[in-house]
């Protein structure tokens, strides 16, 4: 019979799992002590959470989140970086780790609930965040508009230039 405390941390990374827009899935392995710390610090910095998992806990919460991509992974040391907001965060700030320690491996992730298998961690570390999506969007649907306004002044301008040649035409006459 499970111990409640472990049907609880179950549970409780189920949530995450279920909840989180992207989940990475890193071999923390051979970090020092104060590496982690800094590692910690690091996440919590970026809007990210980073939690050791152990791998049967892991592997039942995975299960039960339909997160069974995950399963195949679930070998040795893990911990997961967990994403709430910007679905690309965890995935450059794990990235900028695996730069920065030389123990830090990615081992896979999810990505709005599809899987990402390691060999396209990297692809997913250079998409751009979602306010750089949105300022392009906004530029893009901004220059159409912008053309318009200045080819409507244009005939606008070319409607009082030929008002003032035939006022001056007038006057000249008249």
């Amino acid at each position: 019979m499970p111990r409640p405390e472990k049907v609880a941390q179950v549970e409780e990374l189920k949530e995450k799992l279920a909840q989180a827009r992207s989940v990475v899935l890193v071999d923390y392995l051979g970090l020092t002590a104060n590496e982690c710390v800094e590692l910690r610090r690091l996440m919590r910095k970026r809007g990210v959470e980073f939690r050791v998992i152990k791998n049967t806990l892991a592997r039942r919460a995975a299960s039960q989140a339909g997160a069974e991509f995950l399963l195949d992974y679930l070998r040795g040391p893990n911990a997961i970086i967990v994403g709430r907001d910007d679905p690309t965060v965890p995935y450059k700030v794990a990235q900028e780790c695996t730069k920065k320690y030389g123990h830090f491996r990615i081992k896979a992730g999810l990505f709005e609930g599809e899987p990402v298998p390691p060999e396209q961690v990297e692809w997913y570390a250079t998409l751009p965040s979602r306010e750089e999506l949105l300022g392009r969007l906004a530029g893009g649907l901004a220059g159409p508009i912008r053309e318009l306004a200045v080819a409507l002044a244009g005939i606008i301008r070319g409607l009082a230039v030929a008002l003032a040649e035939v006022k001056k035409q007038k006057e000249e006459k008249g």
